[in-house]
């Protein structure tokens, strides 16, 4: 494996941290995301779209996404974070805006998924970064691409289920009279039970790992002893891995159960993950809000907004990021008289004031 990775500081434990346990054991982690949040985040990603706020292009299938595949490409996630939202709202006590909840839209290659935790009556940019990461169905694996690590790391992944039906788009046809005049009853019937799936998305916090985590499997993959130690220790044997690229998927538990192969990315079984995940230990990080990953290499400031200028002499890439995401947070509570949305984002401008 190369060497070019993010080289942290790694902390080893020889005893298990001492959190609070009933935290840890008694936490309710299924949560549901309602269907107007839903609304907001078909409008947001169909804004994104027709606004070209975030690229369309895929390196998948060599062109631009139409915007179905492109709604199809970040609902999921958009739903995640969401419900990750509501989860430490009503499990940890912690009010968290992600760009959805801000009153115009927020530019940059690298930024973290919750953008400010509020504090008394006031939002504070978090400089602790989390990326939620969707997964459906019957995945088994949370899965943090190596080339993500190397050039855009986060201080926490957190892994969240999404139970947004493969369909659900189609209830939307319902609401187009040119075609619900055509349809059979039998297809009405199905037009409402999957509107009726969409009232409440079903969704699972299923658990997070630190920058930490992360490197220590980095270390284990380049043959640290006691950085395998310490991962089985925390999570369990097989029960993470680094993917280089040539194997699949597998199931720590079940030998019978044969993944696809993936590319380099490095992984953490969901089932341990569940077990192993300290709710009480992520609520401090976030109240504590300091950065966990090391220096990022510095690259040019392409992708933001040019009121950011330019990386400074002192900075890495996470200094200009965090810094560029402050100065748009302070321009749009300038310009709206709050960071927080007042309106739909279906009626967010499509073109720019003068």
């Amino acid at each position: 494996m190369g060497s070019c990775f993010l080289k942290p500081v790694v902390i080893y434990f020889s005893t298990a941290l001492n959190f609070s346990q009933s935290w840890h054991l008694k936490m309710q982690t299924k949560v549901s995301v309602p269907k107007d949040s839903y609304l907001e985040i078909l409008a947001f990603t169909t804004y994104a779209y027709l606004t070209n706020k975030i690229t369309a292009y895929s390196g998948l299938i060599g062109g631009v996404r139409t915007l179905g595949q492109y709604i199809e490409n970040f609902i999921y996630g958009k739903i995640a974070e969401v419900a990750f939202q509501r989860f430490l709202r009503d499990r940890l006590g912690l009010e968290v805006l992600t760009d959805l909840d801000l009153a115009d839209f927020i530019v940059g290659p690298y930024i973290s998924n919750l953008v400010a935790l509020r504090k008394g009556d006031e939002y504070e940019a978090l400089r602790l970064w989390i990326e939620v990461k969707e997964v459906r169905r019957d995945q088994r694996w949370l899965l943090v691409p190596a080339s993500a690590v190397r050039s855009r790391p986060y201080d926490v992944y957190v892994s969240v289920w999404v139970g947004l039906p493969g369909a659900h788009i189609a209830w939307l046809t319902k609401h187009v009279p040119e075609v619900m005049n055509k349809m059979s009853s039998e297809w009405r019937d199905q037009m409402k039970v999957i509107e009726e799936s969409i009232e409440n998305i079903p969704c699972e916090v299923v658990g997070f790992v630190t920058w930490n985590d992360v490197a220590l499997v980095i270390r284990a993959g380049e043959g640290d002893h006691r950085a395998r130690e310490e991962l089985d220790r925390r999570f369990g044997h097989r029960s993470w891995y680094y993917f280089s690229g040539r194997e699949s998927l597998f199931d720590p538990d079940d030998p019978s159960w044969k993944g696809s192969k993936v590319r380099e990315n490095i992984g953490f079984s969901l089932k341990r993950l569940r077990e192993a995940s300290d709710w009480s230990r992520l609520r401090e990080l976030i109240l504590k809000n300091e950065r966990l990953v090391g220096k990022v290499e510095t690259r040019r400031a392409g992708g933001f907004p040019k009121s950011c200028g330019r990386v400074r002499p002192h900075e890495d890439y996470r200094d200009f990021a965090f810094r560029c995401i402050e100065i748009q947070l302070e321009n749009i509570k300038r310009r709206y008289g709050t960071i927080l949305r007042k309106e739909s984002w279906f009626a967010q401008p499509l073109t720019p004031s003068l």
